[in-house]
């Protein structure tokens, strides 16, 4: 359903021909990278960020395989993250927004007890935050909660993981 919105949206933003614009920039926090957003309409926008992060299981607690682990699970991911946000106004320079969307890319163990740790990461996330227009730049600032998988060829096919990220954005209005 969620590939079906986003098809629709960029399928319907391409034929009217509505995009009001990009901004590009960087983002640092849980997720430190480049950050690009593109506008379909003035309340719609899609945001990608190419992110080097940190990933850790609260509480060390994680599943590993099918069964419930204890330890750390720190990892660091290289991720690409593409999410739909709605954009509410709350003053002249001043929006809320919420979204979801996706992420994807590598993840490797932090703690070197495994240095040939590399799995494939797949995950799901909501997307909350603040941003500030300073026309041309734009602050922001994101709260994004979700849930990860990572895939290896180990004996212990896969791990699973909440995901947690914060991220502070500023972005130059193209």
């Amino acid at each position: 359903m969620k590939r079906l919105f986003l098809a629709v949206a960029l399928v319907a933003a391409a034929i009217s021909g509505m995009a009001q614009s990009h901004e590009i920039g960087v983002i640092v926090g849980g997720i430190n990278g480049l950050s690009h957003k593109y506008w379909f309409s003035e309340d719609l926008a899609v945001q990608t960020d190419l992110a080097v992060g940190l990933t850790a299981a609260p509480m060390g607690v994680y599943f590993k395989g099918n069964k419930l682990a204890e330890g750390t699970n720190s990892q660091y991911d290289f991720t690409i993250n593409p999410n739909l946000l709605y954009h509410f106004d709350l003053a002249e320079s001043l929006q809320l927004y919420a979204g979801a969307g996706i992420n994807f890319g590598l993840v490797s163990d932090i703690n070197n007890t495994n240095p040939d740790f590399i799995s494939g990461k797949f995950g799901v996330n909501g997307s909350l935050g603040l941003a500030y227009n300073l026309h041309p730049v734009v602050l922001a600032f994101d709260f994004r909660p979700g849930y990860g998988l990572g895939f290896t060829e180990d004996k212990n096919p896969h791990v699973s993981f909440f995901d947690w990220k914060l991220g502070f954005a500023v972005r130059y209005c193209l």
